[in-house]
């Protein structure tokens, strides 16, 4: 008796449980409780032969994935450029060494989930790794076919289809067999040879009612696909209106939100796209660590980074103004922004500076020093002008609308800490909201100077990839930091070994990634 066949069986037995459980009771007497504790029981038993069904017949489905945790911290976080990934050392099976930096590579992608959408809609995807049944020669063919750009596409999609709705490779269309010699091990060929046991017979018709309607599309394709993969007649083409829907995927309620990043244990932050199950655009922000250097009010004075640039910032005065309304965040004036930067083709040090511009907004319970001693803080009216004759120095005004964002923004990040499996203490979204409030000051102070000078823009984003660093250490507390994975200490990111998963249940595709660019 074959592994799936005995699960099968299982899952039968466990509908039949509960068609037991929803039998009348004996006694009615026995009131509400029982009632209660029957429904319980016949929805826990509903759902573990969903799980049961599901895990015998698609061998790749979410459940049998180790998910990635999305980074609720980083849905603020738009890289405004991305840097080309062509110059990054490369594995032999397609994957990159990562240095800091943000970057955005097209990926060749697969259909991993017959019957769903070729198009995701709105919907983002989670980043998971591949396990389950054929974890490991999907990988293969994944992987290998990085070094086989002879191989065409559509020969290793029929491949992964045939091997989905397992068929044996010795039935399988001759061009799908020349691929599984090419990218597989002599043994998993071998393997994938044995007897067909993905679909039992004890899979009754009632069994088939009791999965989601997602599950039921995949198993109708799933067993077309089947049928049609083993006739030599049938062409790619043939498969491909049976395992992708035509339109895009509907809405639902738990879609993965468009742009949700998700955070990688090697160290750095993913997020897929895709118009289609043929290409997936994948984007990785790698934190870069800065010194951090504060006064003794505790404002940011100065950010240094590792490749000798840095931030230099003067405050016009060390009394913060504070508006009525938002009692929670204060804002400076900024007198100077001086930034400092090496010419990487010539050596030259490149210096910009702004005088009088923005204002750096910050958390008035994190200030120290002494103006904790003597709060006497100064109200800015964010509708009119403050008449100069209140006070002895004249106070700028700020604009009401970049008032409003920088609290909401801290309300942002304060509601997502509180949803985390382990909330960071205060003083870590104090960090992370300042090191955001302070980029966007720097950047006001500069007006449209970013727009003239190219250089500008790098050293912008590179205090973004400052702000992901310290997104970064929220994201890792209480977890035990892993090792990278490749020989030169980077981060390594395996387009093989990933896959884009939609929201459980839902109808978007499921991509398997491999190092091949589209």
């Amino acid at each position: 008796m074959t592994f799936a066949t005995t699960l099968v069986r299982s899952a039968v037995a466990l509908l039949a449980v509960t068609a037991i459980i929803a039998a009348p009771p004996a006694a009615a007497q026995l009131g509400g409780v029982l009632n209660k504790a029957k429904k319980r029981a016949e929805q826990e038993v509903k759902e573990a032969a969903e799980t049961t069904v599901a895990k015998a017949i698609f061998p790749l489905e979410q459940d049998s994935a180790n998910l990635r945790r999305m980074s609720l911290l980083m849905d603020n976080y738009a890289p405004r450029s991305f840097d080309d990934m062509s110059g990054l050392a490369r594995t032999a099976t397609g994957g990159f060494a990562l240095t800091p930096g943000t970057y955005r590579f097209q990926s060749e992608s697969y259909c991993l989930k017959p019957g769903a959408y070729g198009r995701p809609g709105g919907a983002g995807y989670m980043s998971g790794e591949i396990t389950g049944k054929l974890a490991q020669p999907l990988h293969n063919i994944l992987a290998n076919s990085y070094a086989r750009p002879d191989i065409h596409r559509d020969h290793i999609q029929g491949l992964i289809w045939s091997m989905i709705a397992g068929v044996k490779v010795s039935n399988m269309k001759p061009e799908f067999q020349a691929a599984a010699a090419a990218l597989l091990t002599p043994q998993e060929v071998v393997a994938l040879s044995g007897p067909d046991a993905f679909i039992p017979p004890e899979l009754s018709s009632r069994a088939l009612r009791k999965l989601p309607r997602s599950a039921r599309n995949a198993y109708d394709a799933h067993q077309r696909l089947r049928r049609a993969a083993a006739r030599p007649e049938t062409s790619f083409e043939d498969l491909e209106r049976i395992a992708i829907r035509n339109g895009e995927a509907p809405v639902t309620d738990d879609d993965v939100p468009s742009g949700r990043w998700s955070w990688h244990p090697e160290g750095y932050f993913i997020r897929y796209a895709s118009t289609s199950y043929r290409r997936a655009t994948a984007e990785i922000v790698v934190p870069e660590a800065a010194e951090i250097i504060r006064d003794a009010v505790g404002r940011i004075t100065e950010l240094r980074f590792g490749n000798g640039d840095s931030v230099i910032t003067t405050y016009a005065d060390d009394t913060p103004i504070s508006g009525r309304k938002y009692r929670g965040v204060v804002s400076f004036p900024i007198a100077r922004v001086e930034i400092r930067s090496t010419d990487s083709a010539t050596g030259a040090l490149r210096i910009a500076v702004a005088d009088q511009g923005g204002h750096i907004f910050f958390n008035s319970g994190s200030i120290r020093g002494a103006t904790l001693q003597n709060p006497q803080f100064r109200h800015a009216s964010f509708a009119l002008p403050v008449s100069t004759m209140l006070w002895q120095t004249p106070i700028p005004v700020i604009d009401i609308d970049a008032i409003n964002e920088a609290n909401e923004r801290r309300e942002y990040y304060e509601e997502r800490a509180r949803r985390m499996s382990e909330p960071p203490s205060s003083e870590d979204i104090d960090d992370l909201t300042d090191m955001d409030h302070y980029s966007d000051g720097v950047e006001a102070a500069f007006g449209d100077a970013s727009d003239r000078y190219e250089w500008l823009i790098d050293h912008f984003e590179r205090q973004n990839r400052a702000l992901a660093y310290a997104t970064s250490l929220i994201e890792t507390l209480g977890e035990d930091s892993e090792e990278p994975a490749s020989d030169s200490g980077l981060p390594l990111w395996e387009p093989s070994g990933e896959s884009a998963l939609p929201a459980r249940d839902g109808y978007a595709q499921r991509l398997g990634l491999s190092g091949r660019s589209y």
